[in-house]
């Protein structure tokens, strides 16, 4: 029985290691364009305003990364639609989160970042 419970113990523990930190819950605007913000809320829904559009969408965890689902957003047109894919495109590649000196940094797996600052 000491082992089953052992065991059960190491499972819970090595289950825990490979879940990818979820991002912290908040309210975030792009360090490059503080126009661009980002918000996040206790289920890991996030929403903002892109370079053009309103956008909405969730952060889950799947085999030990952070993953988000394929984004919604308002249809503005607008002429930077393009920052907006890209950002878009950044945002739904981010396969991990951290806190760096108080700025949220979503990192794809090719090392492309996303950085946000704290909104007040």
């Amino acid at each position: 029985m000491r082992q089953l419970v052992g065991l059960v113990a190491l499972l819970a523990v090595a289950a825990c290691q490979d879940d990818a930190p979820m991002p912290p819950v908040g309210a975030w605007a792009l360090l490059s364009d503080p126009s661009v913000t980002l918000e996040i809320d206790a289920e890991f829904n996030f929403y903002g305003q892109g370079p053009c559009n309103r956008y909405f969408g969730r952060f889950q965890r799947a085999e030990g990364t952070l993953t988000s689902g394929p984004i919604g957003a308002t249809l503005m047109a607008c002429p930077n639609l393009d920052q907006e894919y890209l950002y878009f495109t950044a945002l739904e590649a981010s396969r991990s989160a951290a806190v760096e000196d108080g700025l949220l940094v979503l990192r794809s797996t090719e090392g492309a970042s996303l950085v946000f600052a704290p909104q007040p």
